[in-house]
């Protein structure tokens, strides 16, 4: 017996890009690639999820939380890092040079202690509050350095069900009294303010650092390792009961550059640390290139990246996992409009053809993927959007959706990279009109003249920009750094893959190494334009050469 025919409609999707917004699909197409099981186990160490962007760290943290019923989800905006940016004595302490990485890890701390105090007691009000610390007391009441980690949070805040961000405000204001008193009478006039700095003579800065560093380093650290053990030997200790505390969103726009990196890298710390309390787990979603960009600017002296490995789960799929994620998506999507069908791929997508060089649809759509979900979502999606009321999806219809995806992909990887390279926009022109693959001789051209003379009238820290400007500014930089640092860029972000020596394969950021060296990059014998951007940057494509 034939089927029902089906047709594609109006506004039919197999998902929204953003987990936030996908839970519905989530629930029950998830693809489980085992990441599941060691984020859920506590004693596993891995707790930060990298991945770039659309590579399914917020729907891991979503599927968590989903699985797990103690749980509290932590949105860095609600964390009120702009008005550390912008108290008077983080401006103050910051213009003089003080180290604040240790006031950073111990805001964290704080936070997080609270957050899962408040998690395990369900502590929502002052009677809450005090039952707690009355518990703690009465427990170790024989302990002096138990005792002292309690006075702790009475002196710095005892609040717990106040909001995070209150929370942070005390502290701060802590630090600033702290500070101002270990100043002195000498210096009791003086304004703890940005402003303040530029008034004073080398020499006073040179003291005043001197004191308020003893301030920073003189924080209660110890008092929150004692409670932090505190917690491990009297609140946690019940293996039938884990709680997680999950932070995303870490991303976003809720701090300045740098105070985001410190402020993240603080927190890597912590989670480190943290791991002395028995089932508690702390989760953190991390963009790939986030987390590069965190160790790059906090990489100190002995700094080693190996270190933090066994925290980090790095997620990466496989064709075959994205198809089969699309299969799932499928059916269920025509299950809801033709509750009695069955609808595959197959069936809706057309057979292999020469057009496509003998590739399924599947296979030529992952091709113009970064292998994320995200992408390969984004691509049917519009496939489905040029076919409206077709019982099928033809190979013109997939070409005519490529144009749609493809410039969407561009604009992806410049909101994606704008942090890292804020001139992306202008340097990506580079490659429009080329051949897909080309010599790395044939790289400088009269186009490439015109985007190097057009960044080096930029005002960035996008490291395409900065090296242009020292070329032309005749301060050391060669046109071929230039190359390199392009080449490095565009490597990196994903839009091109480069051969290192003739008889090698291509390598690329997604699948190979997440970047080259300016090194590696001069070595290239051949570049190769990733295909998600052929439609898009005007590529001509000529068969065995892409």
């Amino acid at each position: 017996m034939d089927k029902n025919p089906v047709k594609i409609k109006r506004n039919l999707n197999i998902g929204d890009l953003d987990a936030e917004t996908d839970n519905e699909f989530l629930d029950t197409c998830f693809i489980d690639k085992g990441y599941l099981e060691d984020l859920l186990d506590v004693k596993n160490p891995c707790s930060i999820i990298v991945g770039r962007t659309g590579a399914g760290k917020s729907a891991l943290l979503y599927k968590v939380s989903t699985s797990i019923d103690n749980y509290k989800k932590i949105d860095p905006n609600d964390i009120s890092v702009k008005f550390l940016e912008h108290s008077d004595i983080m401006q103050f302490m910051d213009k003089l040079g003080v180290n604040l990485d240790l006031f950073y890890k111990m805001l964290w701390r704080h936070i997080l202690i609270i957050e899962l105090v408040r998690l395990r007691y369900k502590i929502k009000n002052e009677e809450d509050n005090e039952s707690f610390f009355r518990g703690l007391v009465d427990r170790f009441k024989r302990d002096d350095i138990k005792q002292k980690a309690i006075s702790y949070f009475r002196d710095w805040g005892d609040k717990f069900w106040l909001d995070t961000d209150e929370q942070l405000k005390q502290i701060t204001r802590k630090l600033e009294d702290e500070t101002k008193a270990n100043l002195g009478v000498q210096f009791s006039g003086i304004d703890v303010s940005l402003n303040g700095v530029s008034k004073l003579s080398d020499e006073q800065k040179t003291e005043i650092t001197q004191r308020a560093s003893q301030v920073v380093s003189s924080l209660q650290i110890k008092q929150l390792n004692e409670m932090l053990d505190m917690l491990a030997e009297y609140s946690f200790k019940d293996p039938q009961k884990h709680y997680y505390l999950l932070i995303d969103q870490l991303d976003e726009d809720w701090a300045d550059t740098n105070t985001r990196c410190k402020f993240i890298r603080a927190l890597i710390e912590e989670v480190k640390g943290f791991r002395k309390i028995s089932h508690v787990k702390i989760l953190v979603a991390l963009r790939k290139d986030l987390i590069d960009l965190v160790f790059d600017k906090t990489r100190g002296a002995g700094f080693q990246e190996e270190k933090y490995e066994s925290y980090i789960l790095q997620i990466q799929w496989s064709s075959s996992e994205l198809i089969d994620l699309v299969e799932k998506r499928v059916r269920e999507t025509f299950r809801k409009v033709y509750t009695k069908d069955q609808v595959t791929i197959n069936e809706i997508f057309p057979e292999a053809r020469k057009v496509a060089h003998g590739k399924t649809a599947m296979e030529y759509i992952l091709e113009r993927t970064l292998l994320r979900p995200r992408d390969i979502l984004q691509f049917v999606n519009e496939t489905f959007k040029v076919s409206v009321d077709k019982d099928k999806i033809t190979w013109t219809l997939i070409h005519e959706a490529e144009s749609a995806y493809s410039e969407k992909r561009l604009r992806s990887l410049k909101e994606e990279w704008g942090e890292t390279y804020p001139s992306f926009e202008e340097t990506i022109e580079i490659l429009r009109g080329r051949k897909s693959t080309f010599d790395f001789s044939d790289f400088k051209n009269a186009q490439f003249e015109s985007v190097i003379t057009k960044l080096s009238t930029k005002n960035t820290t996008d490291p395409c920009v900065v090296i242009t400007k020292e070329y032309f500014n005749v301060i050391g930089s060669t046109e071929n750094d230039i190359v390199s640092t392009i080449l490095s860029c565009l490597y990196k972000v994903g839009a091109i893959g480069i051969k290192l020596e003739t008889n090698n394969a291509f390598i690329w950021s997604y699948r190979n190494k997440s970047a080259v060296t300016t090194g590696e990059a001069e070595r290239a014998s051949q570049l190769k334009i990733h295909k998600m951007l052929h439609k898009t940057l005007d590529i001509k494509f000529h068969e065995g050469n892409g």
